[in-house]
């Protein structure tokens, strides 16, 4: 008796790759995430983004609200049971097609960051609560993303002003806008018109 094992059947083991279509995919950051999160969930993984639930849970745990009562556990919960929602929603949202499932506005959580910083400020204990969470939730990429970003609007900052100002907006207004003061916001203006030359003068 042979103990030979017939050659395999080389087909048997080929596996069909199918092009995925990129013009299905969704353009914005949030559909994005949430595409990740509902591809996840399938598979049984817990990936997901921090709703904004979440994110004002936190902002009640940096100011020191009590969640250690029945009112705290149940404020807790709820805020669980809405982030929850929220992912689900923005998931299925993502799977038809939405580019912002999450309804976003462009840079919310740099928006929800400087809040927190401002607000934080004028407590020392709040602000090195603040600190120290802003320190967990950062890793060395996101410090260098927030820093290159923050270069660019400095960049960007002199055609921002002089945009503005084209629609009548006051120095004054700028500044308080921005947090720049209206002198820097003159000379930003200033050094604009300048590198754009004749083009509005």
């Amino acid at each position: 008796m042979s103990n030979e094992q017939p050659p395999p059947d080389d087909e048997q083991d080929v596996a069909k790759y199918e092009r995925a279509d990129a013009s299905k995919f969704p353009a914005h950051p949030a559909g994005q995430q949430a595409a990740v999160e509902g591809m996840a969930a399938a598979e049984g993984l817990g990936i997901r983004r921090r709703s904004s639930f979440e994110r004002i849970a936190d902002d009640l745990n940096r100011r020191g609200v009590p969640t250690d009562n029945p009112t705290g556990a149940l404020v807790t919960e709820m805020f669980e049971l809405f982030g929850k929602y929220e992912r689900e929603q923005a998931a299925a949202r993502a799977a038809e097609g939405d580019t912002n499932p999450y309804d976003l506005a462009p840079y919310a959580e740099v928006h929800d960051l400087a809040q927190f910083y401002d607000e934080s400020r004028e407590d020392p204990t709040a602000l090195a609560r603040f600190l120290d969470n802003l320190a967990d939730d950062l890793d060395l990429a996101d410090v260098k993303a927030l820093r290159t970003a923050a270069a660019a609007v400095a960049e960007a900052m002199g055609r921002i002003a002089l945009a503005h100002r084209e629609q009548g907006m006051s120095p004054d207004r700028i500044a308080a806008e921005t947090g720049y003061t209206a002198s820097r916001i003159a000379q930003f203006i200033r050094e604009e018109k300048q590198r754009r030359g004749d083009a509005t003068q």
